[in-house]
């Protein structure tokens, strides 16, 4: 299981700020209570997202696929 540290999902949280142009604590609220409205997102993908926040098992087995694991890593590198 892959378990993000605090200050890598701050960085994570930071970085999708800058793209999606939200503070990063706004959306860390927004992804905390489930309201994903204002993320440019359809309501499909908003109903999957929130399963996924809401299944700690699901979230681990996302964050292991090979892809994700990819994008994480660039877009850490580009902080």
């Amino acid at each position: 299981m892959m378990n993000i540290s605090p200050e890598k999902l701050d960085m994570l949280l930071k970085t999708a700020g800058q793209r999606l142009g939200k503070d990063p604590q706004v959306l860390k609220n927004q992804l905390q209570s489930g309201s994903l409205d204002g993320l440019g997102i359809d309501q499909n993908q908003q109903r999957q997202i929130g399963g996924l926040l809401k299944d700690p098992q699901a979230m681990a087995k996302f964050f292991e696929q090979p892809q994700i694991k990819d994008m994480l890593q660039q877009l850490m590198k580009g902080r």
